[in-house]
């Protein structure tokens, strides 16, 4: 945890950290000193060994660094992926190295906190930066003013006039939620200059930019909450309400953009390469398409040509930033080290400063600036905590769910487990890490305790069996190209801490390539589940049986007078929408239904074979092999989004389309029911 640095306090440390501070603070001392129920709620250890401790004060060894080759040889959690130090030599990369005290680390933090602060003075916003002004940035073309933003009721259709609720409408339309600080906008006739930012208030996704001279720009960006921050409940009532850095689940970028095209909106030129499938997903591995664009040194043709057929990720579901701290690298294939800060703050880098060396001057002053604030939005991240369970757990239950998750042998001789045997002890642990104190401090478990909720394995395909996409289409030559990229630290290239991307044949090794099994903390408040976001609770992660091949979650209720004439998102109410049992967002199945496939307004049905669920249809096979070998066809062939029944088809996740299979993770077929629940309510601890 961290210490108020000396001068005003900040907000947002309360915001974020104060509810964990109480809870530290009123817990009984059992609960303290649980050997099985503890938790971290992730966050950086650094964080936590700061928290009330003098500026001056030297910190200890980041436990992250500890994750090098031997450390888990014969014991129950394993490691295969490692710790790169791509700051040791700052002024190679040209970016600050490690805080070495408590002080430093705080003043990072406040800086990192500043950039991601919604209606603060230093709020950066995609592609532009702090200032969209700057040629860099392109003068602002991915901004748009309030006075757009102000008149995107007159695209739903359905109104006369301004809807009086249009601020919560634009909520639920785009995916998104209110935080509890000031994130102004001016509505119509207002100077934003006299009225303090406006009397709108923005959701998270949205924040209006200042001025260099710190006045109010009128200009609203997309922020990462966008994708990064959801909802769970409310403040008022049961839950957190905005879960900052959990992973939305929530947001329709595509919708937006479609309806900001009309407006004049220049980015929304992207609608044609359509973002995402389903509602709360994103196809962020689009930024592959910034490794053709080399910092120094020029690709060669059989790179070029491999990006270029290396296809489409397709959806995915963003990760909780809150484990970034309990993770060697980053990302589900693990492509880049943790300490590879740029590649988080990638859709904040001034436009130009996207194309490397081709963009010349221009591109170097993007680039500057990721260098200035990259690092500490990564710090800022890393300190996050994920929120605790808001319902009753069954302790008793919970325990017996710690120690089945730790030590049950899901390979024993008596399971008959088919799946091939993966390292470590067989458990749950044995991938995700140990977090219970008990199993924590067994040096049969981790090499040291500081190694408590820490996960690195990268399990191999033939044992994880998940949907294969997303890492074939990160193929040798997107791993190359991306060496050779701003993002991918090439200055590093070749020495012991190469910060490139890790699958690079000559820095994996005899490693199998496969998916990284990620830390658990604040797993309940991160559904759906799988890197697609293809499976809707954790039950069904542990009884594959289960899985159904269409399904849609609920949406919010319409207000009465407007029932059928707006688009609303997903119901975040926990009382009324939330699996206490499952441990997810409750859904309903949808039927099979065969549909042709030039019906563009039947998208989600476009590949559901109704004859046989488990097998895609001949036209489905065709397509996904041109998604897999051209980039951008999944994204250019996506029929457009026109009525409002294909916006609400958009929440029907069809597990048969490209990429968003829900198969894999098959081994926990061999646990009976009552382990299920038991680790489902161990999982609510975390």
């Amino acid at each position: 945890m961290l210490q108020q640095a000396e001068g005003a306090p900040s907000f947002l440390l309360f915001r974020f950290f104060l509810p964990v501070f109480l809870l530290a603070l009123v817990a009984p001392a059992c609960a303290a000193s649980d050997a099985l129920l503890d938790s971290k709620h992730g966050g950086s250890a650094q964080w936590d060994f700061c928290y009330g401790k003098p500026d001056n004060t030297l910190m200890p060894e980041d436990p992250r660094t500890l994750v090098q080759p031997g450390i888990s040889d014969g014991r129950a959690v394993h490691f295969n992926a490692y710790w790169k130090e791509c700051h040791l030599n700052p002024e190679l990369v040209k970016e600050e190295g490690h805080p070495t005290t408590c002080g430093g680390l705080r003043q990072r933090f406040y800086h990192g906190e500043g950039l991601m602060d919604t209606g603060g003075p230093n709020v950066a916003a995609l592609f532009a930066g702090q200032d969209p002004t700057l040629p860099e940035a392109g003068y602002g073309m991915s901004t748009f003013s309030a006075q757009q933003f102000n008149q995107v009721w007159r695209i739903w259709g359905g109104f006369a006039f301004r809807p009086d609720n249009f601020d919560q409408l634009v909520a639920e339309r785009y995916g998104s939620g209110f935080g509890d600080s000031p994130n102004p906008y001016p509505l119509p006739g207002e100077d934003p200059n006299r009225t303090d930012g406006g009397s709108g208030k923005l959701p998270e996704m949205f924040t209006q930019l200042r001025n260099p001279d710190g006045s109010w720009s009128g200009r609203i960006g997309v922020t990462c909450h966008a994708c990064h921050s959801g909802v769970a409940g409310s403040r008022e009532g049961t839950g957190p309400g905005v879960i900052y850095g959990g992973g939305s689940s929530l947001a329709d970028l595509d919708l937006l953009l479609r309806d900001m095209l009309p407006l004049g909106y220049p980015a929304s030129m992207a609608t044609f390469a359509n973002l995402n499938r389903s509602r709360g997903t994103n196809n962020a591995s689009d930024i592959n398409l910034a490794f053709l664009f080399p910092d120094e040194e020029p690709l060669t043709p059989a790179e070029v040509i491999g990006v270029m057929n290396s296809g489409s990720t397709a959806d995915m579901d963003t990760p909780a930033w809150w484990n970034m701290g309990h993770r060697p690298v980053k990302f589900v294939d693990g492509v880049f080290p943790m300490d590879a800060g740029r590649v988080d703050m990638v859709f904040y880098t001034p436009f130009f400063g996207l194309f490397g060396a081709m963009g010349g001057p221009v591109s170097e002053r993007g680039q500057d600036w990721m260098r200035a604030h990259g690092p500490a939005v990564n710090t800022w991240i890393e300190g996050l905590k994920s929120p605790e369970y808001p319902y009753p757990v069954d302790d008793a239950l919970a325990r017996e769910g710690a120690e089945l998750f730790h030590t049950l042998d899901m390979w024993a001789p008596e399971r008959n487990n088919a799946i091939p045997r993966p390292q470590g002890n067989g458990s749950c642990a044995g991938c995700h890490g140990a977090y219970a104190k008990r199993y924590a401090d067994d040096p049969d478990f981790l090499a040291t305790p500081e190694l408590e909720g820490m996960a690195g394995y990268i399990v191999p395909m033939d044992i994880i069996g998940t949907d294969p996409v997303r890492l074939e289409t990160n193929n040798e030559a997107v791993q190359l190209a991306g060496a050779k990229n701003f993002f991918g630290y090439p200055a590093t290239r070749g020495t012991s801490q190469d910060c490139g991307p890790q699958n690079q044949e000559r820095l994996r090794g005899d490693r199998e390539p496969g998916y990284l099994a990620p830390p658990l903390y604040g797993v309940w408040a991160s559904a759906p589940y799988f890197h697609n976001g293809s499976v809707p609770n954790v039950w069904e992660i542990l009884d594959p049986a289960a899985r159904q091949p269409l399904w849609r979650r609920q949406s919010a209720p319409a207000r009465w007078d407007q029932k059928g004439r707006v688009v609303m998102g997903y119901d975040t109410d926990l009382d009324r929408a939330y699996d206490q049992q499952r441990l997810g967002w409750k859904y309903e199945t949808v039927k099979c239904e065969h549909r042709t496939w030039w019906n563009p307004a039947v998208t989600p049905y476009l590949n559901c074979d109704p004859n046989d669920e488990e097998k895609d249809p001949l036209f489905e096979q065709i397509m996904s092999r041109l998604y897999s070998n051209l980039v951008l066809s999944w994204n250019i062939l996506n029929p457009p989004t026109l009525t409002r029944d294909q916006m609400e088809d958009r929440k029907i996740f069809n597990t048969h389309m490209h990429g968003k299979g829900n198969e894999g993770h098959e081994f926990n077929a061999v646990l009976t029911d009552h382990e299920r629940r038991a680790i489902v309510e161990y999982l609510k601890t975390l």
